[in-house]
């Protein structure tokens, strides 16, 4: 009978020992999963709120810069090298450009068509075809990344 007892008791210990051990892992694995979690929450939090602010700053650029060029007669580089605060829009312009597409995931539709987007922009302003109203063009560009980025901000 105390034989039994002793096996009893030596089982019982086991049992305690697998389940606080076992209990232990699943703690850590349940608290490294919410970390992540919530650091990507996070992350994925400050990244919206960047991207609205350089795509706001992407359209006020855009039409600022085509409200100028509407009136240019002369090729655009000319008149950029002449004027330095043009060449400030123009260059502020590239900039954020620039940071939205290293935001941007090369691999998704949507990103690749704001990135086509932005970059008809640019060339609409940089050699517009005369018969065309590069305001007018550019507007439809800017209404065209607004539709599409809030499509991407919206999923994200």
């Amino acid at each position: 009978m105390s034989i039994m007892l002793q096996w009893i008791t030596l089982v019982t210990a086991c049992t305690a020992m697998v389940a606080s051990v076992a209990g232990a892992f699943v703690n850590t694995r349940i608290a490294k999963l919410q970390f992540k979690a919530n650091v990507l929450s996070v992350n994925r939090q400050k990244w919206v709120e960047a991207m609205c602010d350089l795509l706001a700053s992407l359209n006020s650029q855009l039409l600022a810069v085509a409200t100028i060029r509407q009136t240019l007669n002369e090729p655009t580089n000319i008149v950029i090298a002449r004027d330095p605060e043009l060449y400030r829009r123009v260059e502020n312009l590239l900039r954020t450009v620039s940071k939205i597409e290293l935001m941007l995931n090369p691999l998704e539709h949507d990103h690749q068509q704001l990135n086509a987007l932005m970059k008809e922009g640019v060339a609409q302003l940089r050699s517009p075809s005369p018969e065309q109203d590069v305001e007018g063009r550019v507007d439809l560009i800017s209404h065209d990344i607004i539709q599409i980025s809030q499509t991407i901000l919206k999923r994200e």
